[in-house]
């Protein structure tokens, strides 16, 4: 009887060990817009939670600067909400030399000493976003990038009052942590919306992306990771790049950066 019950437990430990994580995937979409003159590279991290990458974080930095990103984008979670954030930090000073944008997440505002966090993370040259928006410009296009503080609901927010916060009619990119709000900004007047937040659904069906379980979503709800097009305009989920939460692996779904590139329309 106790060989019989030996199998199975083997055969579960080495699926779950095939199933950790290897590496980083790095995930490249494209966006045509009428808005973009040239082509423009930006990079999504999201989901840090001040994981370990190695020395300097060069395993995250490094395949990160190979990638020539004009732009980055941190829609929150780059901290914990108890922890100190070395590594956090480090990562954000050794990519300083690129534009940067934050919001918080949902341990950001956990923590009490949020507003010495959000100094730290200045003084490494990230621009912090919250209910308020920024102009930036990237190879000849201007962008304006918002950003809103990660709260526990939905109807704390009102889509009209999201979009006035945008002045220009430049492409407008909305940072906000939780990705499952697509009602709110499915009426929100922006083009792209940035998330984070779902880690992918922590375990995913092998082979595929589909996620088991996000924080606030059903079983394999399809606002894990991707693309999503919106009323007014796109959802991009980044699956973030913490390996394990609270001690629960990944499994199946590697830690991501995501590489959107922005493109002019074609030529007619």
């Amino acid at each position: 009887m106790n060989a019989i019950w030996l199998i199975p437990a083997g055969v579960i430990g080495a699926a779950v060990c095939a199933g950790l994580p290897r590496k980083i995937d790095i995930t490249k979409y494209a966006i045509r817009t009428d808005k973009v003159k040239n082509m423009i590279r930006i990079a999504v991290l999201s989901d840090l939670h001040n994981e370990d990458y190695g020395e300097n974080m060069e395993k995250l930095t490094v395949p990160l600067m190979n990638e020539h990103p004009d732009l980055i984008l941190m829609p929150g979670d780059m901290a914990e909400e108890r922890h100190h954030q070395d590594n956090t930090l480090k990562m954000m000073r050794a990519v300083s030399h690129i534009p940067s944008f934050y919001s918080t997440g949902n341990h950001e505002e956990y923590r009490r000493d949020l507003p010495e966090l959000k100094k730290q993370i200045a003084e490494c040259g990230v621009r912090i976003l919250s209910g308020e928006a920024a102009v930036t410009e990237i190879n000849g296009t201007r962008l304006e990038i918002c950003g809103i503080p990660c709260r526990r609901r939905e109807s704390l927010f009102d889509a009209d009052e999201i979009s006035s916060l945008f002045r220009t009619d430049s492409y407008r990119i909305l940072l906000s942590h939780r990705p499952h709000w697509v009602t709110l900004y499915g009426n929100v007047n922006c083009d792209l919306v940035v998330s984070g937040h779902a880690h992918g659904g922590q375990w995913c069906i092998p082979g595929t992306h589909v996620g088991i379980k996000a924080p606030n979503q059903r079983l394999f709800s399809k606002y894990t990771c991707g693309i999503h097009d919106l009323k007014k305009g796109k959802l991009l989920i980044s699956r973030g790049l913490v390996k394990d939460y609270h001690h629960i692996p990944r499994l199946y779904n590697n830690p991501e950066i995501v590489i959107l590139t922005l493109l002019p329309e074609e030529q007619k």
